[in-house]
């Protein structure tokens, strides 16, 4: 997992990247690559699942790129923008074979990327699809 948070933050030239489960009504940091702890985050620790980026992306109500946070007022508005000083965010659904959405891989920044594009979101969708493979073969063992 180490290998994919290295390559899709290298890639987005983003902060940190993160692999997260959605735990009942709890968003949980599976793994974190990168200084997670500018952030406030750390491997094992959650948030709400209301209060966070990766329910809007599942949901559909937030696209899977935000270039600028502090002036997106889908989330400039969130405590976790704040909170966690994001200005950038770049995340994909990790959506299990039996159709249920296990969590979001996903890329911060402290400082806002106009330059995140479509091509980003290739990168996360193959990275997300050998995610999910690794996370279903492991659940199976």
């Amino acid at each position: 997992m180490e290998n994919v948070l290295t390559s899709a933050k290298e890639a987005l030239d983003m902060d940190i990247a993160i692999v997260t489960e959605i735990v009942d009504d709890r968003l949980v940091f599976r793994a974190v690559g990168g200084d997670a702890s500018s952030f406030g985050f750390e491997a094992g620790a959650s948030i709400p699942l209301e209060d966070s980026y990766c329910k809007r992306v599942i949901d559909g109500s937030l696209p899977k790129l935000v270039p600028d946070a502090g002036n997106d007022e889908r989330v400039s508005n969130l405590e976790i923008t704040q909170a966690a000083g994001i200005g950038a965010y770049a995340g994909f659904p990790l959506v299990l074979s039996d159709g249920r959405p296990y969590g979001t891989l996903c890329c911060l920044s402290h400082s806002p990327d106009p330059w995140l594009a479509e091509r980003d979101l290739e990168l996360m969708a193959k990275l997300a699809q050998g995610l999910v493979r690794r996370l279903e073969e492991e659940s199976q063992e």
